[in-house]
């Protein structure tokens, strides 16, 4: 849910809703510790792919609060829009080969989200390596996609544990063991 709510906000920038200002970074930064808490309860049950995804959405999304935030505290200099665009590329191929091993689990929406997400982020990289204003409006467009199918995904996890049983279709396949 908190992937879905800071990609939402994220895509409203990009549709030009509100500029990407203090209260868009400071709610990217302080998700953060949302993810980091999510990749410490992974590793506490020993489930790898937590770890390790929410644990770089949490460094993703410090780093770009940071870069973002430090050039208007004197802390650092401006990224160049090449600089993001490199950013962004090498997390959407992460977030791309975390989506290749999605398949191995029983949840198809899951797999949907992690690659729409990385489809995201290349798109940001990009449109902030040319500088062309319509992929900014692809980007938003498709962020707040991504960010309803997180959203859902999130919501539906929550309520089919509460049940005990499948209330929200989770688009789910067969294990073969």
């Amino acid at each position: 849910m908190l992937l879905g709510w800071v990609t939402i906000l994220l895509a409203l920038t990009g549709l030009k809703a509100y500029p990407m200002g203090g209260m868009v970074l400071s709610t990217i930064f302080f998700s953060g510790f949302g993810f980091m808490l999510v990749a410490f309860a992974g590793f506490k049950r020993g489930e790898l792919f937590s770890l390790f995804a929410f644990g770089a959405i949490a460094i993703f999304v410090w780093s770009f609060a940071g870069f973002n935030l430090m050039p208007a505290l004197g802390l650092a200099a401006a990224p160049t829009p090449n600089e993001i665009a490199g950013f962004m590329i090498v997390f959407a191929t992460f977030i791309g080969i975390l989506s290749v091993i999605t398949l191995k689990m029983p949840c198809r929406l899951l797999t949907y989200t992690i690659l729409s997400a990385a489809i995201l982020f290349f798109i940001v990289g990009i449109q902030m390596y040319t500088g062309n204003a319509d992929l900014m409006t692809v980007w938003g467009v498709w962020g707040m996609v991504v960010g309803i199918m997180s959203l859902y995904l999130g919501c539906a996890i929550t309520l089919n544990t509460v049940y005990g049983r499948m209330v929200a279709p989770l688009m789910m396949c067969e294990v073969k063991h």
